[in-house]
Formats: structure tokens, C-alpha cells, sequence
């Protein structure tokens, strides 16, 4: 690695770990208050309507909740959107038409695309209005509960709007959108064709056979990495959990190959990826996507899978090798069965991912 390369990394290494830093400081110093020192900063931050100061108290109910970085972040979005929507709402005393209202906007047709929407183009063309998807439509109602927890928590109002308001149901049942986002094993093996870099290979062998998440793959670290065992430990699972993960022979044999380059004589230490946000992560996938198809001849279809789509297909592919609930549940990590159901059966122990193949052209 070249020194300005290496220079590079360290400050998005940096820069990563002071977010994290202050993120917990933030919520320390809200958990340190006086239950009456903390009731008058949430009635402070509702009557100023600070959103920066009422998204710090769900920040740090959240982390009070040992709810995962991951999750938490993506909490942000939510509760700032519905922050804006309610300008003319009473935050302490809202009704529940106001949240019937609320979940109404987000699914009309008419709704703004925000900026930040990762859908909004379509055929080329750039979207004013397009209306969210279910599941987002849950995610940003999930945020919305989220901060009324807290504000619950610092005794400010007892008001739980969210309660039993009917959200849109998923467009399909969890197995068949599973499927729907899973990669197929010829999508990855095109993809495969046209990586440029190593972060491009490891992007796809890490959530395809490895099934870690985007959060998972920005925080891994050569020093957990065990290439004479073929395991990797994921520190930052979901849920703040650590769990060992079995490596495929094929994603072994790249972090043998990549360490010999980097550190050929030193003691491997750092991220394994150069690539430091989920977005970049995105943007990689979204490129891959691209470039396989277009070296193909082939019409590019819609890029909907994302970076996740990769977690999706280790699961997939692993309910179809296997009869066990379990192999696919301790391969995926989840923290209950529930989750795992989705993906079908998986039978014990998970050394059938080591026989697993994307289809590098120097393999």
C-alpha cells in the first residue's frame, strides 16, 4: 500500500472512530443527568422544537437500549422526517390522526423524492414524486416510535401516537422478497468478471458467502481475520453481538493473497476495506451491476438489490444446501429462529460455505 494510500485510510479510520466517540459521549452525557435534569432538556428541545437536541435523546434512549450503531443510524432519517412533517403538530400532545396522517404521506403518490432517496431514478430519468416503499414506510414509523419512546423515558408525555396504527403490508411474503433480493449465482459470477480492485472482490465474497452486513464488512479488521482456521470474528454484529464466521475457501484464499501484498513481512493491522461508508459500498455494487451487464450486451435491469441483496443470497443459498434451521441461523448470526425462517432449512456445523464459488476470471 502506497504511503499516501495508507495516509488516506487512517483518517477515514480516523474520522469513523470520532463519530462513534462522539456519538457515545452525547448519549453518556444525557444518561449521566438527573431524571428532573433530563425531563427539562427533552421539554426544552420539544419547545424550541431542536431537532438536533430530540434526535440526541433518541440516540441515547436507543444506546441506553443496547440497540446496535447500525440501527440507530439508520434511526436518524426517520426522525428527523417526521420532525419536518410535524412543524405545526404538538409534539407532546399529537393525535392519532396525526400519525394516520403521517404514515398516508409517506405512502402517497403525490410524496417529494428527497434528495437522499437511493430510488430515485427511474429509466434514466430523475423522479419529483415517488411514493416509499412498505418496508421503508416501516422503517421511518419505526424511527417515529423510537423517539416517543424517549420522550416517554424523560416523562415529558405520555403519548404513544404510533400505537396500533395500521402500517402497509410487505408486497410479498418474507421467503419469496428474500428471494426477490437475493443475487443469483449468475449475477454474481458476471459481477465477479468486471471487479477492478480488491475492495470490489471482497465486497462480494464477504456478504455472499460471508453474509456480513454493510456495517459488518466497514468494520472488519485484518486482527480478526484467522487464516489458519478460515474464520472470521465479527465484533460489530447487529445487536452489538461478536460471532465467528466460516470463510469459503475462495474468500480465504483472496485475504491470503491481498495480506501477502499489503504486509508481506509486517503484522497485518487495520480495516480490511479501503472503503469507509455504506454509500460507497452502494456505489460499488451499483457499478458492478452496471459494468456486467453492459459487458454482456445486455439491457441493464433496475439496480434494486443493494448491498444487503449479497447477505440475502448466502442465506438462500445456504437453505437450498442444507436441512438444518440452525446452520443457516449461526452462518447468518441471527438472534432468533424467526429470523432465520425466511432462508428455510440449514442442517449443523456451516463447513459447506467452504466449497463456495463467485467465478473469478484467475481462479
Amino acid at each position: 500500500m502506497s504511503g499516501s494510500k495508507k495516509v488516506g485510510v487512517v483518517a477515514k479510520s480516523n474520522e469513523l472512530s470520532r463519530s462513534l466517540t462522539s456519538s457515545l459521549e452525547r448519549a453518556r452525557s444525557l444518561l449521566s443527568m438527573s431524571s428532573e435534569d433530563r425531563r427539562h432538556f427533552a421539554a426544552r428541545a420539544v419547545n424550541e422544537r431542536d431537532h438536533q437536541a430530540l434526535w440526541e435523546l433518541t440516540e441515547a434512549y436507543l444506546t441506553r437500549r443496547q440497540v446496535s450503531r447500525h440501527t440507530i443510524s439508520s434511526y436518524r432519517k426517520g426522525v428527523m422526517t417526521l420532525l419536518d412533517a410535524w412543524s405545526g403538530v404538538n409534539l407532546l400532545r399529537p393525535r392519532r390522526e396525526d400519525a394516520e396522517l403521517y404514515v398516508l404521506d409517506l405512502m402517497a403518490p403525490d410524496r417529494p423524492v428527497d434528495a437522499n432517496d437511493r430510488n430515485k431514478y427511474e429509466d434514466g430519468r430523475r423522479l419529483k414524486y415517488k411514493p416509499l416503499s412498505p418496508a421503508s414506510v416501516r422503517s421511518r414509523v419505526s424511527a417515529a416510535k423510537a423517539l416517543y419512546d424517549a420522550l416517554r423515558w424523560t416523562e415529558v408525555t405520555d403519548a404513544d401516537p404510533f400505537d396500533d396504527v395500521t402500517l402497509p403490508k410487505l408486497r410479498s411474503k418474507a421467503v419469496e422478497r428474500a428471494r426477490e433480493k437475493s443475487y443469483t449465482p449468475q449475477e454474481l459470477a458476471m459481477m465477479a468478471k468486471v471487479c477492478n480492485d480488491w475492495d470490489d472482490r471482497l465486497i462480494l465474497l464477504l456478504g455472499a458467502h460471508g453474509g456480513l452486513r454493510a456495517s459488518e464488512m466497514l468494520a472488519l479488521r485484518w486482527e480478526d481475520v484467522d487464516l489458519h482456521r478460515g474464520r472470521l470474528t465479527v465484533k460489530f454484529g447487529k445487536g452489538g453481538t461478536t460471532a465467528s464466521v466460516t470463510m469459503s475457501e475462495q474468500l480465504l484464499e483472496n485475504l491470503r493473497k491481498l495480506r501477502g501484498a499489503l504486509f508481506p513481512a509486517g503484522r497485518a493491522s487495520g480495516f480490511i476495506l479501503d472503503t469507509r461508508s455504506r454509500s460507497s459500498l452502494y456505489k460499488r455494487l451499483e457499478r458492478l451491476w452496471t459494468d456486467a451487464f453492459v459487458v454482456q450486451g445486455k439491457e441493464v435491469p433496475p439496480f434494486t438489490k443493494g448491498v444487503h441483496g449479497l447477505r440475502h443470497h448466502a442465506g438462500v443459498a445456504y437453505a437450498r444446501e442444507t436441512s438444518d434451521l440452525r446452520k443457516v441461523r449461526d452462518h447468518l448470526r441471527h438472534a432468533s429462529m424467526s429470523s432465520t425462517e425466511v432462508y428455510m432449512a440449514a442442517a449443523e456445523g456451516t463447513n459447506e460455505v467452504r466449497g463456495w464459488r463467485i467465478g473469478f476470471d484467475d481462479d
